[in-house]
């Protein structure tokens, strides 16, 4: 046997178990991408005067706010909901909803109104659980 075959036969197991590890990392990765779903809103969001609608193939959220309790109904029972609202000097502040009895039903007192009565503009973040999938949106609520 010549030298870079031997060299061939050592480094062999370590390449075998490199790529092994690797091929686990990517597949990991690819696996996390397909948890991830983007939520569109659908036309101008204004919560003080109507709902904002989210949206992508499979879930419909439907969002609104009446005198301080934000109100999420939804297409589809989630197991989770997250709400946050970024001011204007990017101070962000979450809100964990909580659900009705069939899971379709969120809501939770949140300081959006007070926000868009101080500035024309809000940011706001969305983040629903469903069967271990992640649908989120950020968007903008605008008073007009």
């Amino acid at each position: 046997m010549n030298r870079h075959t031997k060299i061939a036969i050592i480094i062999a197991p370590f390449l075998i178990i490199g790529g092994y590890i690797a091929a686990d990392y990517y597949a990991q990765e690819q696996e996390k991408n397909k948890n991830l779903f983007k939520l569109s809103l659908e036309d101008h969001c204004d919560l003080t005067k109507k709902p904002c609608i989210l949206s992508n193939k499979q879930l419909t959220l439907i969002l609104s706010d009446h005198s301080g309790i934000t109100q999420i109904d939804s297409n589809h029972p989630l197991e989770d909901v997250i709400l946050s609202l970024v001011s204007t000097n990017n101070k962000e502040t979450r809100y964990r909803m909580t659900a009705d009895k069939g899971r379709q039903f969120w809501q939770s007192e949140t300081q959006a109104s007070a926000l868009l009565s101080q500035s024309s503009t809000l940011k706001m973040r969305l983040i629903g659980v469903i069967n271990k999938g992640y649908y989120f949106a950020e968007f903008h609520s605008r008073k007009n």
